[in-house]
């Protein structure tokens, strides 16, 4: 799944009404099918040289950290909404059940690179303070974004690719190229950090700042890169936007916050973000937590946890997803907390 996708399907919402039961038929069947044949597809292993299969890889461990939050097998995530029932004034994604060997995972490293590299933050007691742990979570988001992208150029191609869409949906057609182009952009800065943290890996020079915060359990989980910028930062395609890290993981006792960036590329709404987790509130952090989660995928929940939270509360958690990825500016201060009460 990737949140560019969504302003596609948003974009298609106003004309499934306007086409005629067989031409939404058909649509819908090839965004679907497209879908089951991306789920099929090999991806090559994304560490430097290596040209094996990728497998699935978990962004954070399935044992000893997301077994903490998994309940009767299950956690839940973002997913896309079954098309054929979806309706046009929904958000095309919901929270839906998500099994511990789906949970927070895509293929992303061949076997040997997935259990070697990331030996260090997949056995035992992991120690989240150390400052090369930090870095190998890092890396590993990193080149999940880089996969995200990867997949949304192929899917857009493939859009391109059919002749259903070019008769019934030239608007997405012309569309495409700019969503490509954002895409392989992305794909371009993600390179410049993969690089860095390759580099870290291999020869360590304290490059980056991490902040390590111990809270409380609370039945989230998360993983993810990010940026934090204007319109104007973000809209210069000369310009390698500034790029962010941030993990939440569960413990059998806590839940241990670690954010950080790179010492050269962080502007400050990066800097006041990554260093504003220190001594917060239970509001104070579902309220970060669900600007945060506007920006990123790489998220999830208790059952527990989830079922908790109101409908009216999901909603508008929806509807700031929506104007998130509906815009080009990045910023997680949304002024809501979708966990009010909760943690």
């Amino acid at each position: 799944m990737a949140l560019l996708y969504v302003v596609v399907i948003l974009n298609q919402g106003k004309h499934f009404d306007s086409m005629n039961k067989k031409e939404n038929l058909d649509v819908k069947k090839v965004f679907v099918g497209i879908a089951k044949n991306m789920a099929r597809k090999k991806w090559q292993c994304l560490m430097s040289g290596c040209t094996d299969v990728a497998i699935n890889s978990h962004l954070l461990q399935r044992h000893g950290v997301l077994s903490h939050v998994i309940q009767n097998g299950h956690c839940y995530e973002l997913c896309p909404i079954d098309l054929f029932k979806w309706k046009p004034e929904q958000f095309p994604f919901e929270f839906r059940k998500r099994g511990l060997q789906e949970a927070i995972s895509l293929d992303i490293f061949c076997n040997h690179h997935d259990t070697d590299l990331f030996k260090p933050i997949e056995s035992g007691n992991v120690d989240y303070s150390n400052y090369n742990n930090q870095v190998l979570l890092c890396f590993r988001t990193v080149c999940a974004e880089i996969r995200r992208k990867e997949f949304s150029i192929e899917r857009y191609k493939r859009f391109s690719d059919s002749e259903i869409l070019k008769v019934h949906r030239p608007d997405l057609i012309k569309i495409v190229p700019d969503m490509i182009k954002s895409a392989q952009k992305a794909i371009t800065d993600l390179a410049i950090y993969k690089r860095l943290l390759e580099d870290e890996i291999n020869a360590p020079s304290n490059s980056f700042t991490f902040i390590h915060e111990t809270y409380p359990i609370m039945g989230i989980y998360a993983s993810a890169s990010f940026t934090i910028a204007s319109e104007e930062e973000t809209a210069d395609f000369g310009r390698t936007l500034d790029c962010a890290f941030g993990h939440v993981i569960p413990t059998d006792t806590d839940t241990v916050f670690v954010f950080g960036y790179h010492n050269d590329h962080a502007n400050e709404a990066i800097l006041e973000f990554v260093n504003g987790w220190h001594g917060l509130n239970n509001e104070a952090i579902g309220e970060k937590l669900t600007g945060w989660f506007t920006m990123i995928e790489g998220w999830g929940m208790s059952p527990s946890l989830h079922d908790k939270i109101s409908v009216s509360s999901i909603d508008r958690y929806f509807e700031l997803l929506e104007k998130s990825v509906s815009t080009i500016a990045q910023n997680p201060n949304v002024g809501f907390n979708m966990f009010s009460g909760l943690l």
